[in-house]
């Protein structure tokens, strides 16, 4: 069974954060801070794009006759 396109996205955040906190820290300790400071990042973009793209869809301005929404 092959991974999702979700697992496999996720999995590529994830090592893209690591090496991201890894080269960034100037010490190995420093590591797991900045990793943990990296994902807070992460989650309040994703949180304001989540709030964008609502308003949007609340808004009817992306739709077409059929409903869809294009970014």
């Amino acid at each position: 069974m092959q991974p999702s396109t979700d697992d496999l996205l996720i999995r590529q955040i994830s090592a893209l954060i690591s090496a991201t906190a890894d080269a960034a820290s100037t010490s190995s300790e420093h590591t797991p801070f900045m990793e943990a400071r990296l994902y807070e990042t992460l989650a309040a973009h994703c949180a304001e794009k989540q709030r964008l793209a609502a308003a949007f869809a609340r808004s009817g301005a992306g739709k077409t006759r059929r409903g869809l929404i294009y970014w």
